[in-house]
């Protein structure tokens, strides 16, 4: 019985291991290879979608239909201008100064399957979209 249960367990953490496994985290140099130009969509923890371009020059104008601050139906739509790079470390840095909130972040990306990518881990809810 005893070794039915390690056998479990060790299945267990050999599924989690390979759900991790499929997303690779890219590397800085690919960061800056892949970045520049493409257009992105991120809906944050609050459930605010929002889209901007990496500009080559590494600015952007990000828009948000502002579901934390703004209309709860997401219905008024605002933009602001800011900043994009890949740190030393590797990761993808955002940065603007909404009217109401200063948003600055920096995070690894996980590549997963197709174009789907990830910001920190693979999580559904951490899921970022970039298209050329």
């Amino acid at each position: 019985m005893l070794k039915h249960a390690f056998a479990v367990l060790g299945s267990i953490v050999a599924m989690s291991a390979m759900a991790q496994g499929s997303a690779v985290k890219m590397t800085r140099d690919e960061l800056l290879s892949f970045l520049p130009g493409t257009k992105v969509t991120h809906i944050n923890a609050g459930g605010s979608e929002r889209h901007w371009t990496n500009e080559p020059d590494g600015t952007l104008y990000a828009t948000t239909n502002n579901k934390i601050f703004g209309s709860g139906t997401g219905s008024v739509v605002v933009g602001n201008a800011g900043t994009w790079k890949v740190n030393e470390e590797g990761k993808y840095c955002f940065d603007v100064d909404w009217k109401t909130v200063s948003e600055k972040w920096c995070a690894t990306i996980l590549k997963g399957e197709g174009d789907t990518y990830y910001l920190g881990k693979v999580d559904e809810k951490r899921k970022i979209v970039f298209a050329k």
